[in-house]
């Protein structure tokens, strides 16, 4: 087993101390494994690789997805200081159109002596954002196509029309590290975008995972700080092509023929079929994560099965939690109007109505108490003979 890399490492795993590091930020703990797990991947670059069919390397789209004020930018965030300490690192602009994205990743290059062999040559960087929403314009669909052809380093060329500019990069590569509530990210990919190419190279990182801190203003000395950056930049120096154990393959081959599938959400069709590829970057994320050795092991594969399954559990969650429509949301309000406002006797009928009429068309009002009333959000708890005049009570279902 041949080391790699210039340097000890100083601790066990990058990524569990990461985690560790990161735990006063009360974020989800899959938020912060899969920052640290897309740090790693941004440092790897073009520099590792695996050979199957073709090169496969470890570079990850990663979004993490979550109501506003789980945690997802403190867990991007905890990770970039240690990326903008690494030589000739880069980080793209946080906003982005589809030619200033080209732009960027054309200015992005890198070149890795690795003597007597020749130089390794390629252009790569790292989109790290809070919002999907703020790098990615939402009439600029063209963004997502590039996005594609950028995340294997296949040669990209590209004429501008009314300019005499041509743009060929040779070997390009994006990582991607931003967080979505899961409403922006259904408006940016609407229900097309999911039967096309780049979602399903998105991993998508759900929580419904409200952390609440003991004591707010407890302070404590993080341990791992030194450690963590000195590690990164041992990662940073390997390179080569992974070799694998015999009982690895088999259980690639073996778990690749089973009966897990992936999510069986409809929108996630296409993911499934990139299952493989996600699974192998995650197993070479792994072996470095603990060793300069580029040699995979049952271990690893593992591990990054237990990455992927947590992850895949909950991904269906986002489709639910971001396509509320308006009358839903109108709905719930009404429902807790009602429930405020009830003294035992239920509410007029006339007051509903007035206080719906300023969140909904006045033609959809009667359609949506109706709606309340048979799905038991609300019920009529006395009316008038003639049936007018009802008045509603919101009962309690805990």
């Amino acid at each position: 087993m041949k080391l790699n890399g210039a340097g000890t490492r100083r601790v066990d795993s990058w990524i569990d101390s990461f985690i560790e590091s990161t735990e006063v930020l009360d974020t989800p703990r899959i938020y912060r494994r899969w920052a640290a797990i897309t740090t790693i991947a941004s440092v790897l670059e073009q520099k590792v690789w695996m050979q199957t069919a073709t090169e496969l390397f470890p570079n990850i789209y990663s979004v993490l997805v979550g109501a506003p004020g789980l945690g997802k930018t403190r867990a991007i965030y905890a990770a970039i200081p240690y990326l903008r300490e690494l030589p000739e690192f880069h980080i793209a602009p946080t906003s982005l159109t589809s030619a200033s994205l080209v732009d960027a990743l054309t200015e992005a290059k890198r070149m890795i002596i690795q003597l007597p062999d020749p130089p390794l040559e390629y252009n790569t960087m790292l989109i790290a954002a809070d919002e999907l929403g703020t790098f990615v314009h939402h009439e600029d669909r063209q963004v997502f196509e590039i996005l594609s052809a950028f995340y294997d380093p296949r040669p990209y060329g590209q004429d501008r029309r009314g300019k005499e500019i041509k743009v060929r990069i040779k070997r390009p590569q994006v990582n991607i590290l931003c967080g979505s509530t899961p409403t922006t990210l259904l408006k940016l990919l609407p229900d097309s975008a999911w039967d096309q190419g780049f979602t399903s190279r998105l991993m998508l990182i759900y929580s419904e995972e409200r952390i609440i801190s003991d004591d707010v203003f407890a302070a404590q000395e993080d341990p791992f700080v030194t450690k963590l950056m000195d590690d990164l930049r041992v990662i940073n120096s390997i390179s080569g092509c992974f070799e694998a154990s015999s009982d690895f393959r088999d259980m690639v081959n073996n778990w690749l023929h089973s009966e897990d599938k992936g999510p069986d959400h409809p929108r996630l069709t296409h993911y499934c079929t990139r299952r493989l590829a996600h699974l192998l970057k995650l197993t070479m994320i792994s072996a470095v994560d603990r060793s300069n050795a580029l040699f995979l092991s049952v271990d690893d594969f593992h591990r990054a099965i237990s990455w992927l399954s947590e992850a895949e559990l909950s991904m269906g969650g986002i489709f639910k939690a971001g396509s509320i429509s308006a009358d839903s949301k109108a709905m719930d309000e009404i429902q807790h109007f009602v429930r405020m406002n009830d003294k035992g006797r239920g509410v007029l009928e006339t007051k509903v109505f007035n206080f719906a009429r300023e969140r909904v068309p006045s033609l959809t009002i009667t359609r949506l108490i109706e709606i309340m009333i048979k799905s038991g959000l609300i019920a009529v708890v006395n009316a008038n003979k003639d049936g007018t005049n009802r008045w509603f009570n919101a009962p309690n279902h805990d």
